[in-house]
């Protein structure tokens, strides 16, 4: 009994010239994980650097309160420095919760019609 190996055939589709250097360059690209993570990192750098340098109107009201206070002699001076600070300095905050209070109105609205529509 004799048996017959079939012959070892590798299919392969030969590449373009282009699609080749494309292959390799994105092969050697991924190899080089230093690179790669040493970029991504001074990316985030800079992004927290440029969002460090700027103050927001929030935090310069804050600290324009924090300032002025020491040169508060009365309740009427305190009532004007909160008067002119607290509406910058909370009105994301009060943004937020109208954002939340929006929603929930809203989603009881849609309740609300479909209990209408299964009556």
């Amino acid at each position: 009994m004799t048996t017959s190996t079939p012959p070892s055939s590798t299919s392969y589709e030969p590449l373009t010239a282009g699609q080749f250097t494309q292959n390799t360059m994105w092969s050697d690209l991924l190899e080089q994980r230093g690179l790669l993570i040493g970029a991504a990192v001074a990316v985030i750098g800079l992004v927290w650097w440029m969002r460090r340098g700027s103050s927001s109107d929030e935090e310069q009201a804050a600290r324009r309160l924090v300032r002025d206070w020491r040169h508060v002699d009365d309740a009427d001076d305190a009532r004007d420095l909160v008067g002119s600070n607290l509406p910058v300095i909370f009105r994301p905050a009060l943004l937020a919760i109208l954002d939340v209070v929006q929603d929930q109105v809203h989603s009881g609205f849609r309740q609300i019609e479909r209990q209408i529509e299964h009556f």
